[in-house]
């Protein structure tokens, strides 16, 4: 069986065309899971109307990464795929992403997206295999350019990541599911784009001035998070939260330096050795031609 997981807060005005796009897939056994996190709009209603065609999760507003772990703890599938309420399934999405688990013995699966509405499939799918986990015990990022809704996991993999941590402040970013999960297992990015991304003003990360103040937070949070939950992921984690540090403003990353270093301290971080990272990764900015904040 697969899993669909949509996440839904506030987004009355997407929510049916979301849930309908996983609802008329070509499959013979999955499920459509709605977690509601604490909407105010109309989006209980639009749930209630699809009656048992749906499991509803509905929860008290706690961010998304709670409703990550809630969708996780309801669903029964095999595989699971995450779906942002705002976004899409293309038709065929599930019948390809589960015979691509099946050729290729894969933990996870990445599919590119679309932005523009009303995108047909091709009839062929283009794969990229990949195990980085070697790579990352020593440090190395991998290149994983996929947003939430094009995100699926066995429940094997899934189930060693959720639940995962609601951080204080900021809303973890996809890349900690994604880099947990290629540290864990081998899996594939399909290049083929098989869901459509909607963005709209509301949409909190493809604003580009929201995007820019936030990006720092979350990678900080998320290099936090990944280096006390793996311990193979202490070299990636700190210098994650170091490049976090070095896009904020000169003033504020010393006193951010401080607090990471005592967080990190059981994983043998200090005020050194991340003050070298952020000053390498300032200095690779200005070359690039970033400058400094």
């Amino acid at each position: 069986m697969l899993s669909v997981l949509i996440n839904n807060y506030n987004y009355a005005r997407f929510l049916g065309e979301c849930i309908d796009s996983a609802l008329s897939q070509d499959h013979p056994d999955f499920e459509v899971i709605v977690v509601d996190d604490g909407s105010t709009d109309d989006s209980r209603a639009i749930i209630e109307s699809y009656g048992d065609r749906i499991v509803a999760v509905l929860k008290e507003n706690g961010g998304q990464a709670s409703s990550f772990n809630a969708g996780l703890a309801a669903a029964r599938g095999d595989i699971l795929l995450l779906l942002d309420a705002d976004d899409a399934f293309l038709p065929g999405k599930l019948a390809h992403v589960e015979a691509l688990y099946a050729a290729h013995d894969l933990e996870w699966c990445f599919d590119r997206v679309v932005t523009e509405p009303g995108t047909q499939m091709p009839d062929t799918l283009r794969l990229s295999l990949i195990d980085k986990r070697d790579a990352m015990r020593l440090g190395g990022f991998p290149t994983l350019p996929v947003p939430t809704s094009g995100l699926s996991f066995r429940r094997r993999i899934l189930e060693q990541i959720l639940p995962m941590p609601v951080a204080s402040g900021v809303v973890l970013s996809d890349n900690y599911l994604k880099f947990a999960a290629a540290y864990l297992g081998k899996g594939a990015i399909v290049e083929t784009p098989l869901t459509f991304q909607r963005l709209h003003d509301a949409n909190r990360y493809t604003q580009t001035g929201r995007a820019k103040s936030l990006k720092p937070r979350i990678m900080i949070a998320t290099g936090l998070h990944l280096a006390h939950r793996y311990d193979g992921l202490n070299r990636m984690g700190r210098s994650l939260v170091a490049g976090g540090i070095s896009g904020l403003p000169v003033g504020e990353s010393w006193q951010e330096i401080g607090r990471c270093a005592q967080e990190g301290q059981a994983l043998g971080w200090t005020r050194s050795n991340l003050t070298g990272l952020v000053l390498k990764k300032r200095l690779a900015n200005m070359l690039r031609g970033g400058g400094v904040a």
